[in-house]
């Protein structure tokens, strides 16, 4: 294909995502050679833009697509026109998504459009610029002339056709969304990633492990030499063979092929691109499997250590050195079910991914059929097999791509235990779609801002309560676990289920469970939760004055009339308000402190759960250690993180559960019966901590995250918090202005025809006080309304705000002085800086003295007046003029680096003087403006309704229909704007825009004025600019609402001869000022990272990654983006900062990615050990020396920093050691972990020390100074 290369990764996704991808004319070639007859696509005298359209063209064939329908022909019989309609109206009768029938239906008598065609049956409501240029352009209606009617109808409606647009992306023309098939179907791009692979730069650590592999290599070729012999395939039926076969099933079904001579960097790359795709469950897990004795019927087999590991590492080589052509015969997981026979829920085996990404099994349909059919003892691979302590299971399962599964039944076991043959292959073929491998996680999220009441007890429609007294209420609940139909996929539903109670008899196996649940259900009536709590969570205040906790917000209560009126007298008392301020504030500081700890919350769920759960439902103690395990693992887990089934059931015994047995007494199970059992206590352990742990957390305590420990969540009991939430909307009543609605004013809302949104306010704690948060949640009364009306009434005003916000984005970017001296981010902060410093050094001289003023706005975004706001968007938007703004919804998926796909729902927005209708035009403008390559872009709305008359009214509804919703009663606010929305930042930035351009101009004169929403900075060389500027935010502004904070405000020289200024920090001596999360000098002008903001706080909380599957790689990926994001160019460029000053900054990022590296093992599942595979972990660390090290010389380039032999300003040794250093100051505190990286990186700094030449040795030496990294100290983990 034409410029495959600069495509490769688009091209890559699309083979990913469908049956087929390939250019149109070799598609069409396909159809020719079926004997259809002849098409021409191109000719000899085609013109080059039309040879170019056909190059760049790619058809599409969707999995399971239906063939073109023959006989058909390529001869044209209709206009473009007339077939381009015919497909539509197809499609919108099969109600088919497909790009093409975006903005068409079918007519109907209500309907108020036009028809398209005075023949057809279809109207279009939204513009559509793909079908539009189909149905118009030359191109297409030649092509239609080449390839007829048959075949273009065809492609339109059962393909997907995507246009090539250089130098990197394309857009969809017609077909599915590829968004929506690209979550599924596209994994990691082999080609894409190994072209990435092979371009690795060697370091000192990557050769030391290319050394060690092929000593390893060397050591272990006597060992393996017999391995590379092509293995025959398991005879099931030979009895005579099973001896042998218990040896070869270990790569039964392997085309093995290793080669002698391949490289030892291969050899790296298959370690750890193994452990990417499955950190190695076999760390702790598969060795032992594969060491165990395993007692078969007759015969023992004996493996000793160094055979297992001879066999570990022939199925590592297999897995990664194999050709595309032997995808059929790859082994893949094989999941062995634990040491012993009943199976001990183990984590993953050693797992292999196949070249494509998917995953291939030993065991076939036949195999299982010949299995079943032969009643033979069945030798299945080793780590298929394991011995019973108790006599117990012996079975063997494989998780298959085919359905299938290999039995051994055994002999002596009772006929009346069998089934049919035709049942056990039915089971057999459900075996591999059991939830456990469903991917089900219970999210923290679940937990969070418990609101339905601040009462300490479980609410009355929880399950066990409703349950209560009833007769039935084991059956019920046997029902609820184990016989919903969708109890994975309802999320957090703990009502009874939707269904009617079953009428019929329970099967056997449920009817024995409900005694057993019946029991649970009694002891949850019996369990004194209350005392528990209170054992085990005391807190400081006294217990009986929880009934006064109830906050305003629970009016319906007997109290809650008096503390609302209370509330609302609280505007009328000015005076009290400013006296008992100081003493809200201690109460508060007092409060705050009586969070519990998690080990407290641990110890109170832990005595529930022993309460009320019985003894025989955990099987063993075993299994019950195993599961508080993981429910203190849970409650400590960050706000992001999530625990998965399959940890959940990691190393649960299931042979120890005797009520899951559907017969009493020991036996041999075959492996459906034991994967049906492992399902059934999968279910229950889900059930009993996605509904019953989590609902105990959320009803007796408040769960939040926190202003000053990122993720970390903390617990607070309802008591304490309901006396913190009551002060808290107190003195959010006393800040901002809030008038209470009558009832009158919310029936005349309801008449109007845009009903207006409420919103509800919670708290999020800081050290010493409560930050308001407001969120839309629903329309104001929405029990006046029915579920699909509050719905659609919700989705148009979330519709109606984002093409606010970006229309506002569009002005602001069209006219950058509305924003005044406004940023947005680091990005915008490093080009203002740059051109400030560039101007200082260009103009000769030394470095003046500057002076700076840093102050913070007191309440900004609840002090703006409304009538300022409204003038200032009005001068943005001129709804005078009527503007019509073009906002074209699109989506993007891309592809990274690592060959993922990512998706990204984004809108543009312009006007008819820079519309681009064509999508080709429009996607070539992204790849410019926005960076954007490698990319599918998928059209999904083109409007033009929106002018700016219509925007600015619901700008003016929104603003003065800001309403709270606390409790049952309604607030509006009357002054300022929501914490929270998305325009609330971009509207704070607009005004305080508005009042530096009117009020502050020519303040930054031979200086820079920054400021990041109401974070204001000035450095200037001129004390009197300095004076003037400060002394006009200390008098305010009250036009704007506009007061600085005192306690915030920075300063470098005196002002105690300024009026209200005298109690300003002044810092005269000090030439480091942090401001915005950055450590500006005053002196140099050089800008270091400020690491303040981690003092105290554990990096495990605020760093979480997916750790249940493929946790290898999602580390390392994890570990490569937040250190991407740190490598910022404030931090990098040596042209605002000096070598050292460059340097400092990528020592700490080395150190804090050390930090993060350390918390990446600490959350690493199944108990998987560092030690088990060094090379891999080396191999992160290697990787990120070279990372920093490409970024450090993209961001500068064109300066020359290190050549061959170790020379030059800056080396890549030299960064090298930087990261080695790092990485062996913060594993060095663990050393019985990192024993094993610790020597190879001290082998690799003193090798590095010896190239490193002398004065580059001495300024390193310099940077990596104790005293410089004192923040580090601070952090917990």
């Amino acid at each position: 294909m034409a410029g495959a290369g600069p495509f490769a990764a688009a091209l890559a996704a699309l083979r990913g995502c469908y049956a087929e991808a390939a250019p149109l004319e070799t598609f069409i070639q396909r159809l020719q050679e079926s004997g259809a007859g002849e098409a021409e696509v191109l000719r000899a005298d085609d013109a080059p833009c039309y040879r170019t359209f056909v190059a760049q063209c790619v058809v599409c064939v969707p999995r399971g697509a239906r063939s073109i329908p023959r006989p058909f022909t390529f001869q044209q019989l209709s206009s473009q026109s007339e077939v381009i309609t015919r497909v539509i109206q197809k499609l919108c009768e099969k109600r088919k998504k497909n790009i093409l029938a975006y903005g068409y239906s079918l007519l109907d008598e209500n309907s108020s459009h036009f028809r398209i065609m005075p023949s057809s049956n279809i109207c279009s409501y939204l513009p559509n610029t793909a079908t539009e240029t189909l149905r118009i352009s030359g191109l297409w209606e030649t092509l239609l002339s080449r390839i007829g009617d048959d075949v273009m109808m065809y492609l339109l409606e059962h393909c997907a056709i995507f246009m090539l647009v250089p130098p990197s992306s394309c857009y969809q023309v017609c077909g599915q969304p590829i968004y929506e098939l690209i979550s599924n179907n596209v994994e990691s791009s082999p080609v894409f990633v190994k072209r990435r692979y092979s371009k690795h730069r060697r370091n000192a650590l990557f050769d030391y492990m290319q050394k060690r592999l092929m000593f390893h290599k060397k050591h272990l070729s006597k060992s393996q030499w017999w391995k590379c012999k092509q293995r025959p395939e398991v005879q099931v039926s030979s009895r005579g063979n099973q001896r042998n076969n218990k040896i070869q099933c270990l790569v039964s079904s392997l085309a093995y092929s290793a080669k002698d001579n391949f490289k030892a960097s291969e050899q790296i790359g298959m370690v750890t691109e193994h452990l990417e795709n499955q950190i190695s469950p076999g760390l702790s897990s598969s060795t032992t499997a594969l060491s165990l004795k395993r007692k078969l019927v007759r015969e023992q087999l004996k493996i000793t250590a160094k055979r297992a590991k001879v066999e570990e590492k022939a199925l590592e080589k297999e897995a990664w050195n194999h050709s595309p052509a032997s995808h059929s015969v790859n082994l893949t997981k094989e999941k062995y079910i634990s040491k012993r026979s009943d199976s001990d829920m183990s984590g993953p085996s050693l797992a292999h991914k196949s070249y494509d990404g998917k995953e291939k099994f030993v065991a076939d349909e036949k195999t299982f059929l010949r299995g079943v059919q032969s009643n033979k003892p069945f030798k299945s691979s080793i780590e298929m097999q394991a011995e019973s302590n108790r006599k117990g299971v012996e079975m063997h399962m494989y998780k298959s791509q085919v359905n299938s599964v290999q039995l051994k039944p055994m002999e002596g076991i009772s006929s009346k235990y069998r089934r049919p043959e035709s049942h056990l292959v039915h089971l057999g073929k459900k075996l591999p779609n059991t939830i456990l491998h469903s991917g089900v996680y219970i999210e923290r999220k679940s937990l969070l801002y418990s609101r339905w009441s601040f009462k300490e007890c479980f609410p009355k429609w929880f399950l066990l309560n409703r349950l209560k007294g009833c007769q039935t209420s084991g059956r019920r609940l046997v029902e609820t676990i184990f016989l919903s139909q969708n109890l994975l996929e309802q999320k957090r539903n703990q009502s009874l289920p939707h269904h009617s109670w079953r009428k019929k008899r329970l099967p056997k196996r449920y009817w024995q469970m409900r005694n057993i649940f019946q029991k649970l259900v009694k002891n949850h009536g019996k369990c004194p939760y209350s005392f528990l709590l209170k054992k085990n969570c005391p807190v400081g205040i006294s217990e009986t004055s929880a009934g006064k906790a109830e906050l305003p917000c629970q009016s319906a209560s007997p109290g809650g009339a008096e503390v609302r009126k209370q509330v609302e007298q609280f505007g009328k008392e000015s005076t009290k308000r400013m006296t008992s301020s100081k003493v809200c504030d201690s109460a508060i500081r007092e409060l705050l402190r009586q969070h519990s700890s998690h080990w407290q919350v641990y110890v109170f769920v832990r005595q529930c759960l022993e309460r009320v759960i019985p003894a025989e439902l955990w099987g063993s103690n075993l299994n019950k250690c195993r599961f508080l395990k993981n429910v203190k693992a849970f409650i400590s887990m960050g706000k992001f993180a999530k625990l998965s089934l399959r940890e959940l059931m990691w190393k649960m015994r299931v042979n120890d559960c005797m009520w899951l047995r559907l017969v009493k007494g020991d036996h041999f199970v075959p492996a459906y019966e034991h994967c049906f059992r492992e399902d059934l206590l999968a279910k229950f352990l889900y059930w009993l901590m996605d509904t019953y742990v989590v609902e105990l957390l959320r009803s007796f305590f408040y769960i939040t995250e926190t202003m000053f420990q990122k993720n970390m969540l903390f617990y607070y009991r309802k008591l304490i918090w309901g006396k913190l939430q009551n002060i808290g909307i107190r003195n959010h009543f006393a800040k901002v202005h809030l008038r209470a609605l009558s009832s009158e004013e919310i029936e005349a809302i309801h008449q109007k025809k845009n009903v207006p949104m409420a919103s509800k306010l919670r708290f999020i704690p800081k050290p010493n006080g409560l930050r308001p948060i407001v969120k839309v949640s629903g329309v104001v009364e929405a029990r006046a309304f029915s579920k699909e009306s509050r719905e659609k009434k919700v989705h148009h005003y979330n519709t109606q705000l984002k093409n606010l916000f970006s229309v506002l984005n569009y002005e602001r970017t069209i006219n950058t002085s509305f924003l005044g001296s406004s940023v947005f981010g680091k990005d915008d902060i490093f080009k203002i800086w740059k051109k400030f410093v560039t101007k200082v050094l260009e103009s000769g001289g030394e470095i003046p003295h500057f002076y700076y003023v840093k102050a913070d706005v007191s309440r900004a975004y609840d002090t703006i007046p409304h009538n300022k706001l409204v003038e200032v968007i009005s001068q943005i938007l001129k709804p005078e003029k009527r503007t019509v703004y073009c906002i074209r919804r699109y989506a993007v998926v891309k592809i990274t680096a690592s060959g993922k796909a990512r998706k990204f729902y984004k809108r543009h927005v312009s006007t008819f003087k820079d519309f681009m209708p064509d999508m080709k035009q429009f996607v070539s403008q992204l790849q410019e403006s926005d960076s954007l390559q490698n990319a599918i872009v998928v059209e999904q709305s083109l409007s033009f309704n929106e002018t700016s008359s219509s925007l600015f009214t619901f700008f003016l509804q929104m603003l003065h229909n800001n309403i709270l919703e606390i409790g049952r009663r309604y607030y509006l606010q009357c002054c300022g704007i929501p914490q929270g929305s998305i325009l609330s930042t971009l509207l704070c930035s607009l005004c305080y825009g508005d009042m530096e351009n009117k009020l502050l101009c020519g303040i930054q004169q031979e200086g820079v004025l920054i400021r990041l929403i109401d974070d204001f900075l000035l450095v200037t060389p001129h004390l009197t600019q300095a004076r003037t500027f400060l002394r006009t935010l200390a008098t305010g502004i009250p036009e704007y609402g506009f007061l600085i904070n005192p306690n915030k405000t920075v300063v470098n020289f005196p002002v105690d001869d300024i009026p209200g200024c005298s109690t300003f920090k002044q810092l005269p001596d000090c030439r480091l000022i942090p401001w915005c999360g950055l450590l500006l000098d005053i002196q140099t002008l050089e800008v270091y990272c400020d690491y303040s903001s981690y003092t105290g706080t554990s990096i495990r909380s605020s760093l979480s990654f997916n750790s249940s599957r493929t946790a290898g790689k999602n580390m390392k990926c994890k570990l490569i983006t937040v250190l991407k994001l740190k490598c910022h160019c404030l931090f990098l460029d040596l042209q605002i900062n000096s070598l050292r000053t460059v340097l400092i900054n990528i020592y700490k990022i080395f150190l804090l990615q050390a930090y993060r590296f350390h918390a990446c093992v600490l959350q690493l599942p199944f108990n998987q050990q560092v030690r088990n595979n060094p090379y891999f972990f080396l191999r992160i660390i290697s990787e990120t020396a070279s990372c920093c090290y490409s970024i450090l010389k993209a961001k500068n380039a064109g300066i020359p920093l290190g050549n061959k032999g170790a020379t030059g300003v800056f080396p890549s040794e030299a960064a090298e050691w930087l990261c080695y250093h790092a990485f062996t100051v913060k594993l060095a505190n663990h050393k019985v972990v990192y024993k094993c990286l610790l020597k190879p990186l001290k082998v690799c700094k003193m090798q590095l020390f010896r190239k490193i030449p002398k004065d580059t040795m001495a300024l390193l030496k310099t940077v990596i100074e104790p005293s410089l990294c004192q923040d580090f100290k601070a952090i917990l983990d």
